[in-house]
């Protein structure tokens, strides 16, 4: 059913999982390889290797230009599935965003400032200022965190995952006619972009690991980049000091080799792969290409090129520079040849080297961690280890030591502390080599290598320890992977239960086998989803002050409760749920930009917030789509919807002119029969309509009409009146919610002017 109209919550949840739940690749590259590439990019001075590679790590868009890719793993019941696509994601190496994070902590107020300088022209007349909003957002834990975590700490700072005011600054950018993204897809591009930025980020944090690189990629040039070179850029990686909880060890080091085709040949290339084996032992991927594509193309030649996006996977401190800057390129254009030739040799490394790392990793800690840990056996080793603990281990003595230290010095007040513990309670994390920061990596790797159920297994599992240790950060995350996994399993199913009953009737046996029970929706709603998220929300904004996370944590449950919802028709079941936590996501928005109003003395009365109407405007998706029939009836609502959803004709003014002459009277006023009269109990369209007004409210005061014009079609079904002129006549109204003083009127009038 495509009314209201929105973003598709299927899309949603396979953003999530390229732009959060994927493996992050940190890459490094030489000089040269930067200058090689930016000739290939028609001298194009201001683009990295970086950039370039960036954008392909989604290969289900950037997909090689075959029917069959296909990516095969295997998970560690030894079953194997194959996926079209595999996403990664490409960022700086992790010396490099570590310094980043280190210098927003140290000067908060200016790391996210971007943009405070740019005044850009905006015919939506605002209201707030640009700067105004950035002057007051801060990503770092400021002066309110708790007293255990003021002492001094060298490692990685918690800071926020975004600022709201900037997200804020972003999205009025993006709500601009004149800078706004193409909206012809439905109307819920505004509201994709959002959610991806929310869940977009490339922070480090101890207490997961999605985050942390699985790989490390040096870029050289054949022609320009020698052996040494390369060995001088390892070492001088690997001599980096690392935070402790992350492990260098797990790290798959690999090398791409850029090389011109025409130049070189394959023989050479070979050769110096295996020097590169036989002395660094690192493994090799060659690309070749002709570098003189782009002397053609500047002889006047010709070139058949592919258009690229630079915006892929940004974050939004990254897009709001972008702004700053006044970059008004979104894309570059790449050879063909070289576009090709970058697609399937990042096809091979995928299959060849990363999904086979990450798997042997899974299975070894899953051999030698997780399950001694789930028999008796190993239950009652680890007891006795915690008493009787005479290891050497280098590593277990720095635990020792810093279990040791901090009960002599950080918390010398707590008796409820765990003593033997391996947590670190004045950085918190636990150290890398520690079962609890293994298996939490156990649990996130086999999330991204598609194996949700075995993750919620190992989540449900390591969760019992952080809470014994009073690791509150860890419990809150593990708790918030919990749901997340749950509701991954539930809604993978290649089709929806409501799509195989349009297909045929005979499958309604199979659906109903796909439909989770009324016991397990009892389980994961009451059990896990409402008591998880009311600790992990408390956790982050009141114990740690970082409420960021569980804004990102809501949105997320927020999409797969849509998910499940529609692809089992159980809204019925979810239909509160969502609610509730889109209307605490946007109480909690709504609390700080107003604070922000009032320190800078704005009028609130004018203040508007494109946060809002994209949540109110997401408030009436969820209840439009609410459908409160079995699924055995559903075939009945669509048939009913779709015949009262067209208009009805009026009556003609001739026989309203012969009624009236023969004496009959005609109420002007009485409200006539609704058009969806026969699904009337079953649906939640008039709320959805009022969210809707509420959405559209936001967007006059902002004054753009383009959005609001766009949501009128998601209300016609309840106002089927709207914006038309045959409602009136001699200036008397004939329905109640089209009056002049109503707010339906004045968005029509609004609409009406200046055409």
């Amino acid at each position: 059913m495509d009314y209201p109209s929105g973003s598709d919550p299927f899309t949603s949840r396979q953003h999530l999982l390229h732009h959060t739940f994927s493996p992050l690749i940190s890459i490094e590259a030489t000089h040269n390889v930067d200058l090689i590439f930016q000739s290939i990019i028609n001298n194009n001075d201001n683009i990295s290797t970086l950039q370039i590679f960036k954008p392909y790590g989604n290969n289900a868009k950037y997909s090689i230009n075959t029917n069959n890719q296909q990516f095969k793993i295997i998970n560690n019941q030894l079953i194997t599935k194959n996926y079209p696509s595999f996403p990664i994601r490409f960022e700086p190496s992790l010396p490099d965003l570590i310094s980043v994070l280190n210098a927003q902590s140290r000067n908060p107020k200016n790391s996210n400032n971007l943009g405070g300088s740019n005044n850009t022209s905006n015919n939506n007349n605002n209201g707030l200022l640009l700067n105004k909003l950035n002057s007051n957002s801060s990503p770092s834990l400021s002066n309110s965190i708790t007293e255990e975590f003021k002492t001094r700490s060298e490692g990685v700072p918690l800071n926020q995952l975004f600022s709201i005011s900037s997200l804020e600054v972003y999205l009025r950018h993006m709500a601009n006619p004149d800078n706004s993204i193409n909206n012809s897809g439905g109307g819920g591009s505004l509201y994709l972009n959002f959610f991806d930025k929310l869940i977009t980020s490339n922070q480090i944090s101890p207490f997961e690991t999605f985050n942390h690189p699985i790989s490390q990629i040096f870029i050289i040039d054949y022609e320009t980049d020698s052996i040494d070179i390369l060995r001088k850029l390892i070492v001088e990686f690997r001599n980096y000091n690392f935070p402790k909880f992350f492990q260098i060890d797990d790290l798959l080091i690999h090398v791409f080799i850029i090389y011109d085709c025409d130049k070189f040949a394959t023989g050479d290339i070979i050769n110096f792969q295996n020097e590169i084996k036989n002395k660094l032992n690192v493994n090799t991927t060659v690309f070749p290409m002709s570098y003189n594509n782009n002397k053609e193309k500047s002889s006047g030649g010709g070139m058949e090129t592919n258009t690229i996006s630079l915006v892929e996977n940004s974050t939004i401190e990254e897009e709001l520079q972008r702004i700053s800057w006044n970059d008004i390129n979104n894309s570059f254009e790449i050879p063909k040849v070289v576009d090709y030739t970058i697609r399937t040799k990042l096809y091979e490394f995928i299959n060849k080297f990363l999904i086979p790392h990450m798997q042997s990793k899974v299975r070894y800690w899953d051999d030698q961690i997780l399950q001694p840990k789930k028999s008796i056996t190993g239950r009652f080793f680890q007891v006795s280890k915690k008493f009787f603990n005479s290891n050497n281990n280098s590593d277990t003595n720095l635990l020792t030591n810093t279990a040791k230290s901090f009960k002599n010095g950080v918390t010398h007040g707590n008796s409820n502390s765990n003593s033997n513990s391996t947590f670190n309670y004045n950085e918190n994390y636990y150290y890398k080599s520690s079962s609890e920061q293994i298996l939490r990596k156990l649990a996130d790797w086999s999330l991204m290598l598609k194996d949700f159920k075995y993750a919620y297994s190992t989540y449900e599992l390591i969760k019992k320890d952080y809470s014994n240790d009073r690791a509150w950060v860890y419990v809150a995350s593990t708790q918030e992977m919990c749901i997340v996994s749950l509701l991954l399993v539930q809604t993978q199913q290649q089709q929806s239960p409501l799509q195989l009953q349009s297909q045929s009737q005979l499958h309604q046996q199979n659906i109903k086998s796909l439909i989770p029970d009324k016991n397990t929706l009892r389980k994961i709603k009451h059990d896990i989803i409402e008591p998880y998220m009311d600790n992990l929300c408390y956790t982050f904004k009141s114990r740690l002050n970082l409420k960021t996370f569980s804004f990102k944590t809501m949105i997320i449950v927020i999409e797969l409760l849509l998910c499940m919802s529609q692809m089992f028709n159980i809204s019925y079941w979810w239909y509160d749920t969502i609610e509730k936590y889109l209307i605490k996501l946007n109480n909690e928005f709504d609390q700080h930009l107003s604070n922000i109003n009032n320190s800078n003395n704005d009028n609130n009365s004018n203040a508007f917030s494109i946060i809002k109407a994209l949540l109110y405007e997401r408030l009436g998706y969820n209840s439009g789509h609410s459908v409160f029939l079995s699924l055995e009836n559903y075939h009945l609502f669509r048939k009913n919807f779709e015949r009262n959803r067209q208009v009805q004709p009026q009556p003609q003014k001739q026989e309203q002119e012969h009624e009236e002459e023969e004496g009959m009277y005609v109420n002007k006023l009485k409200l006539s029969t609704p058009t969806n009269r026969g699904i009337i109990g079953t649906t939640r369209f008039r709320k959805s309509a009022l969210w809707y007004l509420l959405s559209m409210k936001q967007w006059h005061l902002s004054n753009n009409k383009s959005q609001i014009e766009r949501l009128f079609n998601n209300i016609q079904l309840v106002y089927p009146d709207t914006n038309s002129n045959t409602n009136k006549q001699n200036g008397e109204e004939y329905v109640w919610y089209n009056r002049n003083d109503g707010i339906l009127g004045i968005l029509e009038k609004y609409i009406d002017t200046d055409k």
